[in-house]
C-alpha cells in the first residue's frame, strides 16, 4: 500500500512517494494524484517537489505482479479503479500551470519515468537510472512517455530509449538534456529546494502564465504563440503582484507577493 507524504514549507510543498519496499513500486496512483490536486487548489502553494522515499528509487514502476494477474484473468479492476483510470492527472489530461520539480533519487522506471517526464524540471541523484521497459514485455510505453520524451530530448536518443527499453544513467540523462542537473544523493533535496525557492521568489501568477504560454505554444506556430503570450501579458499586468513588483523595484526593496 503506497503512502504519500505531504510536507509544506512556506510556498513550497514536498510530496514524497513511499511504497511497500525501497523500490517504491505502485506509488504513481490514486493518492498521489489526489495530493497533486490538493497542491493545485491551494493558493498559498506556488511550487511542488515530488520525490521518492529512501535512497534507492524515485519509483521503479507499477505493480507488475498485479498487472500480470489482471492480464491473465486472475483479477479485475473495481469500479473505483476504473473511474480513477480516466480521471485527469498531470500524466494525462490535467492542465497544471503550477510548476512541479521531480527530485529523482534513484531508479526512475516505467510509471515512475512517466511521472518524472510529466513534471516540468528534473534533478537527479548520481545513482539515478531511467528507462521505459514496457517494450521488453511486448507493448509501447504508456503514460505519455512516447509523446513527451521526444519533446524533452532529441529524437535520436528518445528513439534509442524507447526502442531498446534499456536504462540510462544520470550522467547520460544530463548529456541528453533529460535532467537539469545531477547532484550527490546527500545534496539532492537541497538542490531541488534551491531551484524551487528561486521560482517562488517570482510573482506566482506570472510563473503560472509563463508555464502556460510555454506548454501551449509547443502546439502552435511561433506567431500564434506570441499572440497567446501577449494576451497572458495583458491579463497579468492588472494583478496585485505585478503592481507590487513595480513598486518594489522603484522603492528598491524585496517584493512581497500574495498570489493575487
Amino acid at each position: 500500500m503506497a503512502t504519500i507524504h505531504y510536507e509544506k514549507r512556506d510556498h513550497i510543498v514536498i510530496i514524497t512517494m513511499e511504497g511497500d519496499n525501497d523500490l517504491n513500486i505502485g506509488v504513481v496512483s490514486g493518492e498521489l494524484h489526489e495530493r497533486i490536486d490538493e497542491y493545485a487548489a491551494d493558493d498559498d502553494l506556488w511550487c511542488a517537489i515530488i520525490t521518492g522515499a529512501g535512497q534507492r528509487a524515485f519509483s521503479a514502476g507499477g505493480d507488475a505482479n498485479r498487472r500480470a494477474a489482471m492480464i491473465a484473468g486472475e483479477g479485475q479492476s473495481t469500479p473505483d479503479e476504473v473511474s480513477r483510470g480516466f480521471r485527469p492527472t498531470i500524466v494525462a489530461g490535467l492542465d497544471m500551470w503550477k510548476p512541479i520539480i521531480a527530485a529523482v533519487n534513484g531508479y526512475c522506471i516505467g510509471a515512475g519515468f512517466g511521472l518524472a517526464l510529466a513534471c516540468d524540471m528534473r534533478i537527479a541523484s548520481e545513482n539515478a537510472e531511467f528507462s521505459m521497459p514496457e517494450l521488453k514485455l511486448g507493448s509501447p510505453g504508456g503514460m505519455g512517455v512516447p509523446q513527451r520524451l521526444p519533446r524533452a530530448i532529441p529524437l535520436g536518443p528518445a528513439m534509442e530509449m524507447l526502442l531498446t527499453g534499456d536504462r540510462i544513467s544520470a550522467q547520460q540523462a544530463l548529456q541528453w538534456g533529460l535532467v537539469n542537473r545531477v547532484a550527490p544523493q546527500s545534496e539532492l533535496m537541497d538542490a531541488a529546494l534551491e531551484l524551487a525557492q528561486r521560482i517562488v521568489a517570482n510573482p506566482p501568477l506570472g510563473v503560472r502564465t509563463t508555464k502556460e504560454a510555454i506548454l501551449r505554444s509547443l502546439e502552435m506556430s511561433v506567431v500564434d504563440g506570441m499572440r497567446l503570450t501577449g494576451l497572458l501579458y495583458q491579463t497579468n499586468r492588472g494583478t496585485e503582484d505585478a503592481k507590487e513588483a513595480y513598486r518594489a523595484r522603484v522603492e528598491k526593496r524585496k517584493p512581497v507577493y500574495t498570489g493575487r
